[in-house]
């Protein structure tokens, strides 16, 4: 038997048994049913009494997720077992559905972080680069999950810009972006193809206020926000403010080997 665990965005397209306070039968028995995603109602769950085969395509009662009763996920042995496909015909009424193992969803880094009833989406914070060379701040942006961007030294996620910036210029809704669960950050944080290309190249030191160790602009253009009259002359360290604390905590930025 699987121990009882939580049952959110993790068992979506996974067979779940629910302990239901006042379930629509006299019977016993748990709830037995397939977690999906309704694109309206967002997280939810369709099946009936466990010892109801005819739930499994004409499911008897529909449960809206996350709800606070005792849950496990079945294992694949256990719902084969038990007689259930790996996925129910009713399934094609609600359209395509998000992939079933996301390397985002069972990301510590990640976990809490998502919209309870939509298992794929959390909120960024995006930018249009450093304050001080675009004078905008930052904003937190809804953004829904769709891949991961591999090759990275640290996990890279791809998602779809759902909310539309205020005040930034440089992202739009709609667009697709790449973020990153970062190391102090109480958010996960937008990055750009040019940053990530320059930052394994870099030692960021952690804000001494909430240890973020990232930066928002490539810091090789921060060291020419800084010093525009150098070029390639610039000083290989130099000091940041803290995105997230801004001033007056400040990062040691300095280039590997230099």
């Amino acid at each position: 038997m699987t121990k009882p665990t939580s049952v959110d965005g993790a068992a979506l397209l996974r067979w779940v048994e629910l302990q239901l306070p006042e379930p629509p039968w006299t019977e016993a028995e748990p709830f037995v049913g397939f977690v999906y995603l309704d694109p309206q109602a967002g997280l939810s769950a369709k099946g009936g009494r466990t010892g109801d085969q005819t739930h499994i395509e004409r499911p008897a009662l529909t449960v809206r997720l996350p709800i606070g009763v005792p849950g496990r996920v079945l294992g694949e042995e256990e719902a084969l077992t038990r007689g259930l496909p790996t996925t129910p015909a009713w399934l094609s009424f609600y359209g395509p559905q998000p992939p079933a193992h996301g390397p985002w969803r069972v990301d510590p880094h990640l976990r809490g972080k998502f919209h309870p009833q939509y298992p794929d989406d959390l909120q960024v914070l995006v930018h249009d680069g450093e304050p001080r060379r675009t004078g905008k701040r930052t904003e937190l942006c809804w953004v829904r999950v769709t891949g991961e961007d591999r090759g990275h030294a640290t996990p890279v996620y791809v998602g779809e810009l759902l909310s539309q910036p205020h005040a930034l210029v440089t992202v739009k809704a709609g667009e697709r972006l790449r973020f990153i669960a970062a190391t102090g950050c109480r958010y996960p944080l937008y990055v750009t193809e040019a940053y990530l290309d320059e930052r394994a190249g870099w030692d960021i030191g952690a804000c001494p206020s909430c240890g973020l160790t990232e930066t928002l602009d490539p810091p090789s253009v921060m060291a020419a926000t800084r010093f525009p009259d150098l070029g390639e002359a610039a000083p290989v360290t130099f000091t940041a403010h803290c995105a997230q604390c801004g001033p007056p905590h400040a990062q040691v930025v300095q280039r590997r080997g230099g």
